[in-house]
């Protein structure tokens, strides 16, 4: 990797970490969120200072430095991708429930207004008072 490229990778890993730092900080990012940003950010600082890990890494698994970058950058995608479908399926499931206890909501509301339009029921007539009691 030559510098003008590690610089480059270095200067996008700062902007990245600063960004998502930044909009933790204004609470415009969620933690579940800021914690993969971050992660990530964290993740090409350390490829970019020491890019000899990932030529180890490539070494080890004995394939190409170029075929690391890219299953790494797959399983990152792949990962983003499985988590914000939870994070979507979680909103479908409390949307749901938010429109079944409004329909509930709705026919008591219904219901209460129907009630409230029928003429109230008769008050029950007074008892006679007992004759000692008379005055």
């Amino acid at each position: 990797m030559t510098w003008p490229q590690r610089f480059a990778l270095l200067a996008g890993g700062l902007a990245l970490l600063g960004v998502a730092l930044a909009l933790i900080r204004k609470r415009r990012l969620r933690d579940e969120y800021a914690v993969l940003w971050v992660a990530t950010a964290v993740g090409l600082l350390v490829l970019v200072v020491m890019p000899d890990s990932l030529l180890s890494v490539a070494g080890w698994l004995e394939i190409k430095q170029i075929d690391l970058v890219l299953a790494l950058l797959v399983v990152f995608l792949a990962g983003v991708a499985i988590h914000f479908s939870v994070v979507i399926s979680r909103q479908a499931d409390r949307e749901r429930t938010m429109s079944q206890e409004l329909a509930l909501m709705k026919d008591d509301l219904l219901r209460m207004r129907t009630e409230s339009r029928e003429a109230p029921p008769p008050l029950p007539e007074p008892k006679p008072k007992p004759p000692a009691l008379r005055t």
